[in-house]
C-alpha cells in the first residue's frame, strides 16, 4: 500500500470492547507502519486512559446507552443520539478514513452507521456468542461482520457478510510473561493453583463467595489461590485473607496476565468475551460465573457455548456462595482426567490467529477500495 491509509476504530467503554480493537490496531500498524490509526470513544470509558498510552489518537463523543429504568438520561436519549451523529460526522469529515472498524459499546453505533451511509468501507467485530442489537442492526449496512463464535451466525440475515474468525487476543497476553515460576507470585510451586479473577475491575460477587470459602480452602493443604480482586476491593480482601491465613496471594490487578494464566491449574472467572479468549488461548479449564446483568445475558450464552464443548463448567451467580464455590473447585481439581479433557477442549477452541485473520479482512476491504 503506497498510500498512507487511515483507519478509525470505534468501540470501548469496557475492556471487552476496547482491547480487541487495540489488538487489531497494533497488528495493522505492524504490517503498515505508515498507516494513520485513530480511535473514537468516550471520556468516561476505559479508552480515555488506554488509547493515549498505546500511542494512538483518541477522539471523544458524547453518547448514552438505552436505559432500562426511567431517569433523566432516558428523556435526553434522543438528544444524545443526534449529538453523537453530529460529532461522528465531524470526525469522519475531518479524517476521511479509508476504513472504519466497530468493536461494540455505545460509541460504535453512530460512527459505523454514518461510515456505512457515506460508503466508507466498514467492518464490525462481535466478541460474544449472542450478538448485541447494535451489531445486528449494523450488519445490514456494513461490508463485513466478523464473529467469534459459529453459533452467532443464526442471528444474522445477510450470511454472505459473515466471517467466523474468533476473538483477537492482546499481544501482551500472547507474548508470554516475565515470571517463570509460581514463586514469583508468592505461591508454592508444588501446590495446585486456582486463578480467580472477575475482569479488570474485579467482581464483588466472586470476591464475596471466595472470602466465605477461605475457611474451607484453608483445610485443603494442596490448593492455593492467585486472586485478582480489582482495586476497590483489594484493601479489605488483603486484610481478611491474611486473617484467615489461607494459601492466598492477593493482587489488585495483575499486569503480567500471561504468566498468571501459565502457572494456573484452574480459572474462576466471569464469562466476558475478552477473558474467555485469553483462557482459551492458554488452553486452561475454567469454572465460569456469568455476570447476570450483561446486555442480552450474553455472558451466559458465552459460558454455555464453552460448557457445551467441554472446555468449562458453570456456576450461576444465584447459586454462588462460599460452600458451593469451594465444592466446585475441589471437585474439579481432584478429577485429573476431567481437568485434562477440559484443557484439551479449551485449546482446541482457541483461535490464536484471530487477530491476523481480522487484519486480513481489513486489508481485503481496503484493496477493494483501492487504498
Amino acid at each position: 500500500m503506497e498510500k498512507k491509509v487511515k483507519i478509525i476504530f470505534a468501540g470501548g467503554g469496557t475492556g471487552g470492547h476496547l482491547f480487541p480493537a487495540v489488538a487489531m490496531a497494533e497488528e495493522f500498524r505492524k504490517r503498515h507502519p505508515r498507516s494513520e490509526i485513530f480511535f473514537v470513544g468516550t471520556r468516561r470509558g476505559l479508552e480515555s486512559e488506554v488509547i493515549p498510552q498505546r500511542g494512538f489518537k483518541l477522539y471523544q463523543i458524547k453518547i448514552v446507552g438505552i436505559k432500562r429504568k426511567l431517569d433523566l438520561k432516558l428523556a435526553l436519549f434522543p438528544f444524545y443520539v443526534l449529538l453523537s451523529l453530529l460529532q461522528s460526522h465531524q470526525i469522519l469529515k475531518g479524517i476521511s478514513p479509508d476504513l472504519v472498524v466497530g468493536t461494540g459499546g455505545d460509541v460504535s453505533f453512530p460512527v459505523v452507521l454514518l461510515a456505512s451511509l457515506k460508503s466508507i468501507p466498514s467492518l464490525i467485530q462481535e466478541q460474544n456468542s449472542y450478538p448485541g442489537i447494535s451489531t445486528r442492526i449494523l450488519s445490514l449496512w456494513v461490508d463485513r461482520v466478523c464473529l467469534a463464535y459459529p453459533e452467532s451466525v443464526v442471528f444474522f440475515i445477510l450470511k454472505r457478510k459473515l466471517k467466523v474468525v474468533g476473538n483477537p487476543v492482546r499481544e501482551d497476553i500472547v507474548g508470554g510473561g516475565k515470571y517463570s515460576s509460581k514463586r514469583d507470585f508468592n505461591l508454592d510451586p508444588d501446590k495446585k493453583t486456582v486463578f480467580v479473577l472477575g475482569g479488570s475491575q474485579g467482581s464483588k460477587a466472586i470476591n464475596g463467595a471466595l472470602l466465605d470459602a477461605l475457611d474451607f480452602l484453608n483445610k485443603e493443604k494442596d490448593i492455593q489461590i492467585l486472586w485478582q480482586t480489582g482495586k476497590s476491593d483489594y484493601p479489605r480482601i488483603k486484610k481478611l485473607a491474611e486473617k484467615h491465613k489461607a494459601e492466598v496471594s492477593v493482587f489488585p490487578f495483575i499486569q503480567d496476565m500471561s504468566s498468571a494464566y501459565q502457572i494456573s491449574d484452574l480459572l474462576v472467572s466471569r464469562a466476558g468475551a475478552l477473558s474467555l479468549a485469553e483462557i482459551l488461548f492458554w488452553g486452561k479449564p475454567a469454572l465460569l460465573v456469568p455476570y447476570p446483568y450483561a446486555a442480552g445475558d450474553h455472558q451466559r450464552h458465552n459460558a454455555e457455548s464453552l460448557k457445551k464443548k467441554g472446555a468449562a463448567e458453570i456456576i450461576f451467580q444465584k447459586d454462588l456462595n462460599g460452600k458451593s464455590l469451594f465444592k466446585r473447585i475441589t471437585q474439579l481439581l481432584k478429577d485429573e482426567n476431567k481437568l485434562k479433557k477440559m484443557a484439551e477442549a479449551s485449546k482446541e477452541l482457541s483461535q490464536p490467529q484471530a487477530t491476523s485473520y481480522l487484519v486480513d479482512e481489513m486489508e481485503s476491504l481496503l484493496f477493494k477500495r483501492g487504498a
